[in-house]
């Protein structure tokens, strides 16, 4: 009962402490407004300047004549309409040491069932620059499909 006492006896009091109480100070209003405002710019920056790189991982081996054999996931099989690269990395390779970049030259779009899983091969061309490249050497490989902002992600520029 007390506190429906206090709330009906704020209606009794005078018209100054009534205005006081119901005015929002405007500097924290203009303050409010500038922090939600830079806000919003902030995230509108970065959604149009941070890279949302794609990327899938593949596992293959050196062939012959310097070049790389992926069997990569079947499912993404519909994404090799286009030119794709590959950043390769050699096993027993240093992590610190720079991966190979190299372009995918074909893939083949037939069923490769290993161990339960289904693949489809992928060919890339490795350049060694002066590294050790046996035939039968395992490699691993982050292929990448898209480079694009957020921005292009979302609107497909």
């Amino acid at each position: 009962m007390d506190n429906k006492n206090e709330s009906e006896n704020i209606e009794l009091r005078s018209e100054k402490v009534r205005h006081i109480i119901g005015q929002v100070p405007p500097a924290l209003v203009r303050i409010g407004t500038m922090v939600i405002t830079l806000v919003v710019i902030a995230l509108a920056i970065a959604f149009y300047t941070i890279r949302y790189p794609i990327t899938i991982e593949a596992q293959g081996k050196v062939m012959r004549n310097d070049s790389v054999e992926l069997l990569v996931p079947y499912k993404y099989l519909y994404l090799f309409d286009e030119p794709r690269t590959a950043r390769i990395t050699l096993e027993g390779q240093d992590d610190d040491a720079a991966p190979i970049v190299c372009p995918i030259t074909s893939h083949n779009d037939k069923l490769l069932i290993i161990r339960g899983n289904h693949y489809f091969a992928a060919k890339a061309s490795i350049h060694s620059n002066g590294r050790n490249v046996q035939p039968g050497l395992k490699v691993s490989a982050k292929i990448t499909i898209s480079d694009m902002t957020l921005w292009q992600q979302v609107f497909r520029r």
